[in-house]
């Protein structure tokens, strides 16, 4: 596995040909690193990666995964993701061969999150789910024998009670608002029509109708990397008309 020193910036390259999944020979080269090590590994890595073997490491079929996921899933949900399987896969997995991993290595990491005390079982029984949709990528599109992460069994969630407020309680605090602050309507539309903050913060003038007394929801707002996101809904369950009481103005 050749790679090249740039004498100029003292730092090492690898280019190399590969067949893409078209059939078409291209060359890839990439500049930058510090170590010739490191130059190997990125190359045996892309290899690993265009060739679909399931010798490759968990950390390169996270990597196919993800990159899946970005052309699929709305940017708040994928950084969602990205960000879970960073921190709490991707340092248990990384490096071991897909096709290696056992039941038993996943039950281990299963035992290891629960013990930290650290993480709702809510939340852990998320990850776990993100764990196995990596081994159902390998087994659906790259020849994976089967999922052990399904073997294994789920991390059982405690469902989180929901919380509500009482009328009473309501109107306790927004005796707090004053009568002439523009957000009293915004407090109101969440309390008596349930629409979602992001809903709400996504809303146009176009999305009311005045004389039926209805709000078209179809968007929702959401904040990522410093940047303002307008984006579809979560479903198709949540395009719908709310009704607004004729009270609110």
């Amino acid at each position: 596995m050749p790679v090249y020193k740039n004498e100029e910036r003292n730092t090492w390259y690898a280019s190399f040909y590969y067949t893409d999944w078209t059939g078409q020979r291209k060359r890839k080269k990439k500049e930058g690193f510090t170590r010739k090590k490191d130059a190997q590994e990125y190359e045996r890595d892309f290899l690993q990666r265009v060739s679909g073997s399931c010798e490759m490491s968990f950390g390169n079929m996270a990597k196919l995964y993800l990159e899946d996921c970005k052309t699929r899933q709305k940017p708040t949900s994928y950084n969602t993701k990205a960000n879970s399987i960073k921190n709490l896969i991707l340092p248990y997995f990384q490096d071991q061969p897909i096709n290696q991993i056992t039941v038993g290595h996943i039950r281990q990491w299963q035992n290891t999150l629960l013990d930290m005390d650290k993480y709702s079982r809510n939340y852990l029984h998320t990850v776990n789910g993100y764990l196995s949709a990596i081994f159902n990528h390998a087994v659906k599109f790259y020849g994976l024998p089967k999922n052990p992460s399904k073997e294994c069994g789920k991390i059982k969630e405690k469902r989180p009670q929901m919380a509500f407020w009482t009328l009473e309680q309501f109107n306790t605090f927004m005796e707090t608002i004053p009568d002439k602050y523009p957000a009293r309507t915004m407090f109101m539309l969440l309390f008596w029509t349930g629409i979602r903050s992001g809903e709400l913060l996504a809303l146009t003038l176009d999305d009311f109708d005045f004389e039926k007394h209805t709000i078209r929801i179809n968007k929702n707002y959401a904040r990522l990397h410093k940047e303002d996101l307008i984006l579809e809904p979560k479903t198709e369950r949540s395009n719908r008309l709310v009704s607004i009481p004729t009270f609110i103005e």
